[in-house]
């Protein structure tokens, strides 16, 4: 997972490095029939070679593109100068990247940093809170990758857990058990006022470490009536962030990447249904769309959301001063004593959408399909 001291270096020494800089974005998933056998070497080092840059910045790089690849990764990102060399393994795929024909991208000039910069700012962290019997779990999962934050409840007594373990209203009998009749109410209610300062204390020490780490969506793991329970201690804010329920319990000892192989398919689906749900708030609002009527409205100003396709392969118009229009003769009517030139969409619209304040959201999937067979390919929702 990218530190913050990572995400700092590609702000403030990457991103603003003086060119010319190799940017190289590669498809590098092994589940990939096309990338058998690390074929995705051989079309990175074709890429290199159509390419006018220094040898000796070259070979370095395709020395470097040699070393294994972590089993995991899916995408490789690699920026090279003779003063720099920076390599990332992401776990995940990125939008604004052209990796349809040859799924390899390799520039040799200004840094392309904007594909990953918008993962860095555009990506929703996701938390899982596993509600494990002998004390719970929590992990932040970004980037395709998940990290376990064992300091959440580090301060809680591990006899507390025993004791929340032993208390299971849910199951009625425990209790009896426990304290047969008369002292059972007594202790009963003694428990309950127990648990509820707990659970509710638990919440806050959640919601302490999901505003930390800037979270947006939530998964509680465990028993569906222990899960449901603690969610009612949570504040609505914090409720609106719980995307799903999952009682596919994993094993007692199980590892950071288990429980993201449980979570993952859940946090996915959620994804997509909040991607359709964007396309019907477009529709119903009513939003804008369209190449054309969206790239206005986005210059003037009026969008606060802008929905894009993963696969964006649309082209457009730009003027010298940075206008884009959706053909030529638009852009001859902004830039009447200039030529616009035909540039793809992908290279302007991250820093387009930046510059006029509006959330940049890329939808995959079902969204996609619609996104480009019913509302032309691009589309946002407006201020006003």
């Amino acid at each position: 997972m990218l530190t913050k001291d990572e995400v700092q270096y590609i702000r403030e020494r990457i991103a603003p490095h003086v060119a010319p800089v190799l940017s190289l974005y590669a498809d590098v998933n092994p589940a990939k029939p096309e990338n058998a056998r690390r074929a995705w070497v051989t079309r990175a080092k074709n890429a290199l070679r159509e390419l006018e840059m220094p040898e000796a910045v070259r070979q370095r790089v395709a020395s470097a593109l040699e070393e294994q690849v972590i089993p995991e990764a899916r995408t490789l990102v690699l920026f090279a100068s003779h003063e720099l060399f920076q390599r990332y393994n992401l776990h995940c795929e990125l939008p604004v990247v052209d990796l349809a024909h040859g799924r390899v991208e390799a520039r040799w000039g200004e840094p392309y940093v904007t594909p990953l910069v918008y993962a860095i700012d555009e990506y929703e962290r996701a938390g899982v809170l596993w509600l494990a019997g002998e004390g719970w779990r929590f992990f932040e999962v970004f980037l395709g990758e998940i990290q376990e934050a064992d300091q959440v409840f580090a301060a809680v007594d591990p006899e507390d857990w025993q004791r929340l373990r032993e208390y299971e209203p849910s199951r009625g009998s425990t209790l009896a058990r426990l304290h047969p009749y008369p002292d059972r109410d007594k202790y009963s209610r003694r428990m309950e006022a127990w648990a509820h300062r707990f659970l509710r204390r638990l919440a806050h020490l959640l919601e302490r470490a999901v505003a930390e780490r800037e979270i947006h969506r939530l998964v509680l793991l465990g028993r569906e009536e222990t899960t449901r329970r603690f969610e009612s201690y949570l504040s609505r804010a914090m409720r609106n962030r719980v995307v799903a329920h999952s009682n596919d319990v994993p094993l007692s000892n199980a590892t950071p990447r288990d429980i993201l192989e449980t979570v993952g398919p859940v946090l996915e689906a959620a994804e997509r249904e909040q991607e359709l749900q964007l396309l019907d708030r477009v529709r119903s609002q009513p939003g804008v769309w369209g190449l054309r009527g969206t790239l206005s409205a986005l210059q003037e100003g009026r969008l606060s959301v802008l929905v894009a396709p993963w696969k964006l392969e649309s082209r457009v118009w730009r003027c010298p001063e940075g206008w884009l229009a959706a053909s030529r003769e638009e852009a001859l009517a902004v830039c009447p004593d200039a030529e616009p030139v035909e540039v793809p969409l992908r290279d302007h619209l991250a820093e387009l959408a930046a510059e006029f304040a509006a959330r940049l959201e890329f939808v995959r999937g079902e969204a996609e399909t619609r996104l480009i067979a019913e509302l032309g390919g691009l589309a946002g929702l407006v201020r006003w």
